[in-house]
């Protein structure tokens, strides 16, 4: 793995990377599962 990391390019890897929680409430209604 260690020579895969020295292949990537370091000034195209994002600095942020963010968690968008969209919520699967249907989902978990549908299931007998809270939301």
């Amino acid at each position: 793995m260690s020579s895969y990391l020295n292949d990537i390019d370091r000034t195209k890897v994002p600095e942020h990377v963010a968690i968008v929680m969209d919520g699967n409430g249907r989902w978990a209604t549908q299931r007998g599962l809270p939301r």
